[in-house]
C-alpha cells in the first residue's frame, strides 16, 4: 500500500482515472464495480476468524492464476483488496494540520495494466471466496 501524494485538494477523488472506492472511518463507499463487497460483514467475519485461530488463507481463482489472500482477524477491506493484483490501494493521511480527530482514507483504483472487466471478475471471485469461508466458519462455530 502506498501513500497518496496529491497536491490538488480541490479535485474530487471520484474524477481520477481508475477510481473505484474509498474507506473513511470504516465507511466503504464504492463505484458499482466493487458493490459485491459492500454487503460483506467484515466485522463478523473477523470475529469468526479470530475464534478459529486468527488467520485464514483464501484462494481466489482469477482467469489467469490463483491468488492467495491472507486474512488476519480484524483486517479491513483495504488490506484484503491490497492483495489483489487488479487493485491499487493508497492511504491518504489527509492534510498534516487536520487535527487529532482526523483520520486516514483508503483509496482504491484499477491497477496498471488491468481492465474494469478484470477488476470485476477478481472482485466477484474474492466475494465468493469470502462468502464461502464465512459460511464454513459460521457452520463450524455452531457445530
Amino acid at each position: 500500500m502506498e501513500i497518496w501524494e496529491n497536491d490538488d485538494d480541490e479535485r474530487p477523488i471520484e474524477t481520477y482515472p481508475g477510481y473505484l472506492a474509498s474507506v473513511w472511518d470504516g465507511t466503504f463507499v464504492s463505484e458499482p464495480i466493487l458493490k459485491p463487497l459492500e454487503g460483506f460483514d467484515f466485522r463478523k467475519y473477523s470475529e469468526l476468524v479470530d475464534d478459529d485461530g486468527g488467520q485464514r488463507q483464501l484462494s481466489v481463482a482469477l482467469d489467469w492464476r490463483i491468488v492467495p489472500i491472507l486474512f488476519t482477524a480484524y483486517d479491513d477491506v483495504a488490506r484484503t483488496l491490497d492483495q489483489l493484483p487488479t487493485i491499487k490501494v493508497y492511504l491518504d493521511n489527509g492534510p498534516p494540520d487536520a487535527g487529532p480527530a482526523s483520520g486516514g482514507t483508503y483509496l482504491f483504483f484499477i491497477a496498471d495494466d488491468f481492465t474494469e472487466l478484470a477488476v470485476e471478475q477478481s472482485i466477484a471471485a474474492l466475494a465468493a471466496a469470502l462468502e464461502a469461508d464465512f459460511a464454513f466458519l459460521e457452520g463450524s462455530s455452531r457445530g
